[in-house]
């Protein structure tokens, strides 16, 4: 890896919140999926809105 740049996509802060409060509320792995996928693709569907201005 030497001379590389990796670059890491930051987590949204409200995608982390989220995350957070299924982790209080004990919710199952399998519905804390569910909820980052849908705010992860919505979160990249922003992004490349963005970029397209």
């Amino acid at each position: 890896m030497h001379g590389e740049i990796v670059k890491k996509q930051m987590t949204h802060p409200v995608v982390r919140k989220c995350m957070q409060h299924l982790d209080v509320i004990e919710a199952n792995d399998k519905t804390k999926q569910i909820v980052y996928m849908y705010l992860k693709a919505m979160d990249d569907e922003i992004n490349k809105l963005k970029k397209e201005m």
